[in-house]
């Protein structure tokens, strides 16, 4: 996961602590302590009071990093499908390629070496939520599951609010978590090493 590049250092200590702090996080949850944090960062411990307050402060920042992040990799795709929905007969097979490539986009996104901590984040929260999980669940949960109802309620010919739609959502997206999830195990079995041996080759 590459955070950006800053300008000041004062914006690049804060992005190293970021950055560490997902890591140590995404590992530990909140048993993570500021001094290890602080110390793959780079930093001075004093540099996490300074910056941010709390380490709990610091576990929201971290948050709210990953939903600018992930809000950011997925607003093309939301674009796309305003524009196809802004026809007066929207494209039905369109739609369809859009649900793929959400679902791709997301595969890709979340099993990508750079950010395996990202994932362990979220797998946590989602396990054991804590006032990070709001914030997340409403800037990129809540919205990316309307928008694939949306999307799967058209390609259908359904209503979006239909109950139906909703579930089926919430399966298509449990299908791609579980690339995520079960990683692991998918590399364990003769598919996974020959679709690994291929990417690394």
């Amino acid at each position: 996961m590459n955070i950006p590049t800053t300008t000041t250092k004062g914006e690049q200590a804060k992005s190293q602590l970021i950055a560490a702090a997902l890591a140590q996080f995404g590992e530990y949850g909140l048993h993570a302590t500021t001094r290890d944090i602080a110390a793959l960062a780079g930093q001075n411990i004093a540099a996490i009071t300074y910056y941010f307050g709390s380490k709990e402060d610091l576990y929201l920042a971290c948050a709210q990093w990953i939903a600018d992040f992930l809000g950011e990799k997925f607003r093309p795709h939301a674009e796309k499908a305003e524009r196809l929905f802004s026809q007066p007969v929207p494209d039905r097979d369109a739609i369809r390629e859009l649900i793929l490539l959400a679902c791709k986009n997301m595969i890709m996104l979340l099993t990508q070496e750079d950010t395996v901590n990202l994932s362990k984040f979220i797998s946590r929260e989602q396990l054991s939520p804590t006032s990070a999980y709001q914030l997340v669940h409403e800037q990129v949960i809540d919205p990316l599951h309307t928008h694939l109802t949306r999307l799967v309620a058209a390609y259908t010919g359904c209503d979006a609010n239909d109950t139906r739609m909703i579930l089926h959502t919430h399966a298509l997206l449990g299908e791609v978590l579980a690339f995520v999830s079960a990683k692991k195990l998918f590399c364990y079995v003769p598919a996974g090493r020959s679709l690994m041996k291929k990417k690394r080759s």
